[in-house]
């Protein structure tokens, strides 16, 4: 007990975060406290909503760009010890998705750095994946294929850019809950993190510190990327791929879509392949 009769605590620091979604909540609380309006947190010039998402690379939240006032889906990547690897595959999906200009493909608008982190800013997309569309209801072969038909045509529209996504799979798929005037949902290919797009720009230097991972900027005899249910047998063995992979794992995509189970089971790259 204090000397007034009151509880006496140890100073204890606040902790340091640069998870915006950590800060966008700790600014309302403490807005709803001292009865002020909460602080917006940016992310760049871009506002955040809140948290949508989150994958390996990094977590996705939903914000709003004042300047042009539409909402977007800004990816920060997961802080790192040694993040290089990370940031050149956020550059490579930005620089992919950027070269695109198709219905069916995720748009990016820019690409930047937030307390030491790299970001993307990407056309908002509300609804679900692939996947997650597949799994919430019944879909009609009609409507299955529609959706793929969709999908394929992103995937064509990249490789004509010269672009192999290496990782296509219904989780790299997202699908608009808005509908069109035929009752049909909107598809969009996205997540080119993996992206095989030959030369790097510089922008790729300059969100990079350290070397850059040679496996992360070609794909070459060795290297393995993907995954292993939907990879083609040349990913599996680590050679040179192009659009006849993607074109494989499309059709992995679409059998198990349809089949409600992949042509080739295994967990592990080398029991998919020995079938």
């Amino acid at each position: 007990m204090g000397e007034h009769g009151s509880l006496q605590f140890p100073d204890a620091p606040m902790l340091a975060t640069t998870d915006p979604e950590v800060q966008r909540l700790r600014a309302a609380v403490a807005a709803k406290l001292i009865g002020t309006a909460a602080i917006p947190v940016r992310v760049g010039r871009f506002i955040i909503v809140e948290r949508v998402g989150a994958g390996a690379m990094g977590v996705v939240y939903a914000a709003y760009d004042a300047e042009l006032d539409r909402k977007v889906a800004i990816k920060v990547l997961r802080p790192s010890g040694d993040d290089s690897g990370l940031r050149l595959r956020l550059v490579r999906e930005a620089q992919a998705m950027a070269r695109l200009s198709d219905p069916n493909v995720v748009g990016v608008f820019e690409i930047g750095e937030h307390d030491g982190n790299g970001f993307v800013a990407m056309e908002f997309v509300r609804g679900s994946t692939l996947r997650e569309w597949l799994a919430a209801a019944k879909r009609s072969p009609s409507a299955i294929l529609g959706a793929y038909v969709q999908a394929g045509r992103g995937l064509a529209a990249a490789h004509v850019a010269g672009i192999v996504h290496r990782d296509f799979k219904p989780d790299n798929v997202l699908v608009d809950a808005e509908l069109d005037a035929q009752g049909a949902p909107r598809v969009r290919v996205t997540d080119f993190g993996l992206a095989q797009t030959g030369a790097l720009s510089e922008a790729a230097t300059s969100l990079t510190s350290g070397a850059m991972p040679s496996d992360l900027l070609v794909t070459r005899a060795g290297v393995r990327v993907g995954t292993p249910g939907y990879m083609a047998p040349e990913q599996i063995l680590g050679e040179p791929t192009d659009a006849r992979s993607d074109q494989f794992a499309f059709c992995v995509a679409l059998w198990e879509a349809l089949a409600g189970e992949r042509p080739f089971a295994g967990k592990s790259a080398s029991q998919v392949f020995e079938q």
